[in-house]
């Protein structure tokens, strides 16, 4: 994985202790952001919020895989079919089909092997929705992200960005509002950087690609973070209590800002499952 530069806190809107974390390589902590950092909602942010679920889809997958293209189309498929309500991340782990000998493209990142080896995927194509229901075949997928289409969602997330070209500076605001009370659970949040539409060889059915569009390639948490960042040291989150998260960082030269999105999700730590994602492109 690239190495960024980074700068982050987490606070509570209504002041909040802030703190920040030391991180695992390859990230180099700064300083702290403040709340004078943060991006604010604007009227259509709120406005455009429809209260209803987006669900999360992880592709875990490989460059070597030559099964796994069909499935890619088919989280495509899904993610037009329920546009602005299925988030979709390609995780490459760190396996044969994975390996970039060859001329191929290293997708691979510590995070997508973590939760990887921590889920038990050991086959690709091989996928997770809002991660519960266990490991699930491309085949399943269709039936699983429809089961949240109607639900509501318990947690307004919102994600800001704002991207300079000439320092390649890139800020973060993630607004979590939430809409029901958690009561006991540890509930994190987790922030991924998503490079989309990437030329790189692939291997499919009828051989090697050499022109292969991959496609919503996870690169790794923003933060450093595999399992996400507490959002409240409290056992209680009540119904309407606010969080920001704010983040700053040197993008790599080497991703496109074109195609890059920051892709957050917040997650019942004890389950594991999700309970909100959403994504936005940075320009």
């Amino acid at each position: 994985m690239k190495r960024f530069s980074l700068i982050l806190t987490t606070a509570a809107v209504v002041l909040g202790m802030m703190s920040c974390d030391k991180l695992k390589e390859p990230y180099i902590v700064e300083s702290i952001v403040t709340e004078s950092d943060t991006i604010p909602l604007v009227a259509a942010d709120t406005i455009n919020f429809d209260g209803k679920m987006v669900t999360l889809l992880e592709d875990y997958t490989g460059v070597k895989c030559n099964n796994c293209p069909e499935a890619g189309a088919l989280a495509l498929q899904l993610q037009e079919q329920y546009e602005g309500h299925l988030v979709v991340l390609g995780v490459h782990p760190k396996g044969a089909l994975q390996n970039p000998a060859g001329g191929f493209p290293d997708f691979r990142t510590d995070d997508g092997n973590e939760w990887n080896n921590t889920f038990n995927i050991a086959a690709y194509p091989n996928g997770l929705v809002n991660r519960t229901g266990g490991v699930l075949g491309s085949a399943q997928w269709a039936t699983a992200v429809s089961s949240y289409m109607d639900s509501p969602a318990p947690i307004r997330l919102i994600v800001k960005t704002e991207f300079d070209d000439a320092t390649r500076e890139l800020k973060v605001s993630i607004h979590s509002k939430f809409l029901q009370k958690f009561e006991g659970a540890d509930i994190r949040l987790t922030t991924c950087l998503m490079e989309d539409n990437i030329l790189g060889k692939q291997v499919t059915p009828t051989g090697i690609d050499t022109a292969y569009m991959h496609r919503h390639v996870f690169r790794g948490t923003a933060d450093g973070q595999t399992w996400g960042r507490l959002l409240s040291s409290s056992d209680i989150i009540n119904a309407g209590q606010n969080f920001i998260t704010n983040m700053k960082f040197i993008l790599n030269d080497d991703y496109n800002p074109d195609q890059f999105y920051i892709v957050a999700f917040i997650t019942d730590n004890d389950t594991k499952e999700v309970l909100m994602a959403a994504e936005t492109k940075i320009k």
